[in-house]
């Protein structure tokens, strides 16, 4: 579900023809980055103003509520930036490991 979301608002919300996943799995952990062309189109907080019965707009507030942790990361010195949208689930009862941030390649 939060790979369908990301993928989703990189789709209807960038002018990018290329959208590129990223997936890292560890023994606890899987880390999903999803990058895109468009740095311009930042992704909005999570917070839901609008009545429940609206079908759209609550995609990043399910990421938040499902992942360990998620950030957006601005890559790249060259042009063009890109942007990547990055989500952590873990294993039941795992915790935040430390790790470099995710979406830098440093992973």
């Amino acid at each position: 579900m939060c790979v369908t979301e990301v993928v989703t608002n990189a789709h209807r919300h960038t002018r990018t023809s290329l959208i590129r996943v990223l997936v890292t799995v560890q023994r606890k952990q899987v880390t999903v980055s999803v990058a895109d062309d468009d740095h311009w189109a930042l992704p909005e907080p999570p917070v839901l103003r609008e009545p429940e019965e609206r079908e759209g707009g609550r995609g990043l507030l399910l990421v938040e509520r499902l992942a360990l942790a998620w950030g957006m990361t601005v890559l790249g010195g060259g042009f063009p930036y890109r942007k990547a949208v990055w989500f952590t689930l873990a294993r039941a009862g795992s915790t935040d490991d430390g790790t470099a941030r995710p979406g830098t390649g440093e992973e």
